[in-house]
């Protein structure tokens, strides 16, 4: 009996395979990148990752592959990356060409995109550097809308503000609108990870107690921590101020971290928060938990967007895997570095530094005589 996979394996077999040893040696290359890659071999797409093919939004990539690559790309741009690519036949330079991507269905996404010319086989490697982050972006400012209303009518039926009900539906009401909390949380984090990423994001200091807003910080995840049946120690130290930092942004790295090690610290486990001047324009900020620790490949795929290495002790869903990695892009943002030690069973310490830095101060007006 053949099947529909058995026809798949057949279709992918009577491809040509012109510039086949270029393809390989691409494949492992553009597997590793991720943003939405590549590559073309004589005029045609030979192979794309799987961030590619959801960019442009394919299911499979027996749909695009041996497809000529104006198929997805405007004609005039296509020469132009080609010129590009001649230029850059030989050696490490690259070049970038901003276009829209034509995507299945007609639709069309704007993105960045590098060449990169590989191999002796007319091969190249294309890179969508923005195209994917701008599609997610755009994605969840869709979702946001529905969801708020999602939310707002789902707390208006638990609240039974229009008429009474029983306790079995308000309860539903309830499940609802927290599953439409988490969600809108999901979606939040996406949209300021793709803002970093695009660099999108601006520091706007102000004056500021630092300590204060740790200690803010820390009056927000105070139900979790209880829930959780956790203790928090403050061992904040002695700060002079205010000083100028971005409040919003630091106050988001200190809530994450501080989620984090409620989240993955089992109950009557300790978590601890401290501060301290380390030099005269450095603040340096730490969360140090009991939890369940992590090991080397661990604490290297947590900074990794979207890469959950594990699960909290409860066993329920970690989350999106991105507020650790937010966190390191904001503290590099401040202009300052973030250290993680940790290992199995022994919890975690995370700390950062940000610089203290004043605003610009406008340009004056010029007088004329």
């Amino acid at each position: 009996m053949t099947t529909q996979a058995d026809h798949h394996r057949r279709h992918r077999a009577s491809k040509p395979a012109a510039g086949s040893a270029a393809t390989l040696d691409l494949r492992p290359l553009l597997d590793r990148v991720q943003d939405s890659a590549i590559a073309v071999v004589d005029g045609r797409i030979a192979y794309i990752n799987r961030p590619g093919l959801a960019l442009l939004g394919y299911t499979r990539d027996d749909q695009i592959v041996g497809q000529r690559l104006d198929t997805i790309l405007d004609p005039r741009t296509l020469h132009t990356l080609l010129v590009r690519q001649q230029e850059t036949r030989g050696s490490d330079e690259r070049d970038r060409v901003r276009a829209p991507l034509k995507r299945a269905g007609g639709t069309k996404v704007d993105a960045e995109l590098r060449v990169t010319a590989m191999g002796e086989d007319n091969a190249a490697a294309i890179h969508s550097v923005e195209g994917l982050k701008n599609l997610i972006a755009n994605m969840a400012h869709e979702l946001r809308t529905p969801l708020n209303a999602i939310i707002g009518f789902s707390e208006i039926i638990a609240q039974r503000m229009f008429g009474d009900l029983n306790d079995r539906y308000a309860t539903y009401a309830g499940d609802i609108t927290a599953s439409g909390q988490h969600l809108l949380q999901i979606i939040n984090d996406i949209l300021d990870y793709a803002k970093v990423e695009a660099g999108e994001m601006i520091l706007r200091p102000e004056k500021i107690s630092v300590n204060e807003l740790v200690r803010s910080s820390l009056r927000l995840v105070t139900a979790q921590a209880e829930k959780a049946g956790l203790e928090i120690v403050d061992q904040l130290g002695e700060i002079p101020g205010p000083l100028y930092i971005d409040s919003t942004k630091v106050k988001q790295i200190v809530v994450n971290l501080l989620s984090n090690a409620i989240k993955f610290t089992p109950r009557g486990g300790k978590v601890r928060v401290g501060s301290r001047l380390r030099a005269s324009d450095k603040i340096e900020i730490w969360v140090a938990d009991t939890g369940i620790g992590m090991t080397e490949a661990e604490m290297a795929e947590a900074i990794l967007p979207f890469r959950q290495p594990r699960r909290p002790p409860d066993g329920s869903y970690a989350g999106t895997g991105l507020g650790l990695p937010i966190a390191k892009a904001l503290v590099t943002l401040h202009g300052g570095d973030m250290q993680i030690s940790s290992k199995p069973r022994g919890g975690t310490e995370v700390r950062f530094t940000v610089a203290t830095r004043e605003p610009e101060a406008p340009a004056l007006p010029l007088i004329g005589n």
